[in-house]
């Protein structure tokens, strides 16, 4: 061990490099490397190794193990895939391999590499983040196991052999792989979205039958356009595609009803207030501000606020929410009861009838904070049936004529004598409160009359 120790710090190929090293290399070390090449001939690769472990008193540490070796560390298994994993991409050869064993070394690793691939030891590297070739995966079997070793751990690694089986297989192939294997199908889409290959994305969407969402995708895509001229190409190109495939009728009407509204925007200019990107709601708001006759609204007009709301299908109760909103910001508080007149389809010859679409309680709401007077509170909080439900709402609203006809209505005699007391001295409020006090008396003496008689 003496003699092997000096010599390993004093042989030539410890020292450094130089092109005369083959004429100045002493022979006395020449003679110690032949009289120690017997030792290389099993497991050469770790002849240091052995030999310093070998030198290694472990004897108080182990009790009766005198040597301590790999095996007493890794099991065979164990080892064996460390030098599998090794082989894929370390091509560094050991220290003092000679000429036939560095020959052996690498023609294994080329073996390895290029002619039997290791599923696991790939898929463990993969999803470690490591560089593996994939070269080696040849036949549509292998690859197929690759992608399911993958798919089974998850993570990137995933990508990187769907992108390695497209360029590697026929499109056929590629896609009846994806089909077989929805989770990986899932990846590949997830991918083309990151990176931006918007044509690829709708294309396997489209193939895979995916058609709503392909239509949904296009959709935002033609409506994030800036410019007006740009959108309405990309709207009339979505019209006539799917005019022509019969797939979705409801998604054909959309792009037909937003293509009307890019045309309408050039037309009629209703796009000055918020900009070219406007929703067709924001722009019934600018046909309810431009609009002028709410009691008979010309239907001829393509601004008009209902012939608007019709052509862009939007529903009573958007319509009515916009229209409200606007002329209670406006102050045209007379027009809000035309808003909410219907006449009966049934029955034309009847007089209009008021009606609202969304709860009666979030138009009285809404008034209340656009600070609209009194009457027209009122006005609403006529309209509700249920007594109790209407003088709660109109406490929080602060709508005493409302209250009043609430407590009438619920016959509260007493709660009425409270209010009048706490409203002002010949207030309006008071002699309304007066006067409803008469003539919930009145009604009660009528009806105890009509039971005496009985």
């Amino acid at each position: 061990t003496v003699l092997y120790s000096e010599h390993y710090w004093n042989r030539s190929s410890r020292a450094a490099f130089s092109f005369d090293d083959d004429d100045e290399v002493d022979k006395s070390d020449a003679a110690a490397q032949t009289k120690l090449s017997s030792k290389y001939d099993n497991n050469a690769i770790f002849n240091d190794d052995s030999i310093s472990e070998a030198s290694f008193d472990n004897s108080a540490a182990l009790g009766t193990l005198n040597h301590l070796s790999i095996k007493a560390i890794l099991s065979d298994e164990a080892l064996k895939l460390v030098l599998q994993e090794q082989t894929l991409d370390d091509h560094v050869m050991p220290k003092d391999v000679t000429p036939e064993e560095e020959l052996k070394l690498l023609r294994r690793q080329i073996q390895s590499t290029l002619y039997s691939p290791n599923l696991e030891a790939t898929a463990q590297k993969l999803l470690h983040g490591k560089v593996a070739p994939l070269e080696m995966f040849k036949s549509l079997l292998e690859k197929q196991q690759l992608l399911d070793q993958t798919l089974a751990n998850g993570g990137d690694a995933v990508i990187g052999v769907l992108l390695f089986l497209k360029r590697t297989l026929n499109s056929t192939q590629f896609h009846g792989i994806l089909e077989q294997r929805p989770k990986a199908l899932e990846h590949y889409l997830s991918y083309l979205r990151q990176s931006g290959d918007f044509s690829s994305y709708i294309e396997i969407l489209q193939r895979f039958g995916r058609h709503q969402e392909a239509a949904l995708k296009q959709f935002q895509a033609a409506m994030a356009c800036k410019e007006l001229t740009a959108r309405k190409q990309q709207l009339q190109r979505l019209v006539d595609a799917y005019a022509k495939a019969n797939v979705i009728p409801l998604y054909e009407q959309v792009f037909h009803a937003a293509l009307k509204l890019q045309l309408l925007q050039e037309k009629e200019g209703l796009s000055h207030r918020f900009g070219e990107n406007a929703t067709p709601i924001e722009l019934l708001y600018v046909c309810c501000e431009q609009n002028k006759n709410w009691k008979d609204q010309d239907m001829l007009k393509v601004t008009s606020p209902q012939r608007f709301a019709a052509d862009q299908e939007i529903s009573a109760a958007q319509y009515e929410w916009t229209a409200l909103n606007e002329r209670a910001q406006a102050q045209a508080y007379a027009d809000l009861e035309c808003i909410f007149e219907r006449v009966s389809s049934w029955h034309p010859l009847k007089s209009r009838q008021f009606h609202i679409s969304f709860d009666l309680a979030l138009a009285v709401q809404r008034l209340f904070e656009l600070q609209a007077p009194a009457t027209v509170l009122q006005l609403f909080l006529s309209k509700m049936s249920n007594s109790s439900e209407k003088l709660a709402l109109a406490q929080r609203v602060k709508c005493i004529k409302a209250v009043i006809d609430a407590m009438v209505s619920l016959k509260q005699q007493q709660e009425l004598l409270q209010l009048k007391e706490t409203l002002p001295d010949r207030s309006e409020e008071q002699f309304y409160c007066e006067n409803a006090l008469k003539s919930l008396q009145s009604k009660r003496w009528t009806t105890d009359n009509i039971k005496l008689k009985l």
